[in-house]
């Protein structure tokens, strides 16, 4: 689940054992495989959510689908009756599915899917107090447009994917989107403004923000260095139709989005399509290791002779 640079973050108090670095709390091997064992709950959630999406089932069939994954893998939705940032009412399901332009924090309700529609499924659970979010984008099968939709979700993966292989300790998160946003221009896409990765723990959003492309304030307020222990939802955004743009000072423009008027739903312009992919990711000594990672990671490869990216 996305977080808006303007949401406050709140996390329950934290245990006396794990340290903390600024604001962003470094957790022990215990607690990393605590968020694995949440992290599991969700990848099994979004591989049957993937079974749902077909042409005349309902964003409500997806989430049922969420919620029936969860509840076998005994685990707790993370995002039912999540507040609202500025007041409103809580969210009101277990999964996020947002379609077509949609871009985050869709509301499952009773709207028809259609073939060749993209849906972006975002789930998050919570095991034994810990938290784990991720986020997958499948095409609704039955159209002629399948290659071009799947070359698609598969840019979003590798996008995802080249800033995770850069999860160094030591490596500076604003390298880490500066990657992201190369992949994604560089293959025609714009990115989403103003919605950002975050820190994952006894929370689903904790600190830091973790913005996919970088920006001033980036640069000059919100960059931070990564340390063995940290762990961090990665969920670059892309969006099909738009076009990346990068400065001279090597910060990029984003697409603009909004917020419907359910106070949740995020879209950019009719017309444009979005696709969503996430995982949980913890910063180790040697190097990043995913924690929400699919048995099934197929939908994570690319379908145009590129490198396999495991999921």
């Amino acid at each position: 689940m996305g977080v808006h640079s303007a949401q406050s973050l709140t996390a329950p108090p934290r245990s006396p054992r794990e340290e903390r670095h600024g604001s962003i709390a470094l957790r022990s091997s215990e607690d990393v495989a605590a968020i694995e064992r949440a992290g599991a709950a969700v990848a099994a959630a979004l591989e049957l959510a993937e079974f749902a999406v077909r042409a005349g089932a309902t964003t409500l069939d997806v989430d049922a689908a969420v919620r029936t994954a969860l509840a076998a893998a005994g685990a707790e939705p993370a995002f039912v009756n999540y507040p609202h940032p500025t007041g409103g009412p809580a969210f009101p399901a277990a999964a996020c599915v947002s379609v077509g332009n949609e871009v985050v924090h869709g509301v499952p309700a009773a709207r028809t899917l259609r073939a060749g529609e993209l849906v972006s499924i975002d789930v998050g659970a919570r095991v034994g107090g810990w938290c784990a979010d991720a986020a997958v984008t499948v095409a609704v099968p039955g159209s002629s447009d399948a290659a071009a939709l799947e070359a698609f979700i598969a840019d979003a993966w590798e996008t995802l994917h080249a800033g995770i292989a850069l999860m160094q300790p030591g490596q500076r998160w604003s390298d880490i989107a500066d990657r992201m946003q190369r992949v994604a221009f560089g293959r025609g896409h714009g990115m989403v403004e103003g919605w950002h990765g975050h820190g994952i723990g006894r929370a689903v959003h904790e600190s830091p923000q973790a913005p996919s492309m970088v920006t001033t304030g980036l640069r000059t307020d919100r960059d931070f260095t990564l340390l063995p222990g940290m762990v961090l939802a990665v969920e670059p955004i892309l969006v099909m139709g738009a076009h990346g743009i990068v400065g001279t000072d090597g910060c990029a423009t984003g697409v603009p989005a909004q917020v419907g008027a359910d106070g949740w739903t995020v879209r950019v312009a009719d017309g444009l399509v979005a696709a969503h992919v996430e995982h949980t990711v913890a910063v180790t000594r040697s190097g990043p290791r995913i924690l929400t990672r699919r048995t099934r990671a197929a939908r994570e490869t690319r379908t145009d002779g590129g490198r396999s990216l495991p999921g």
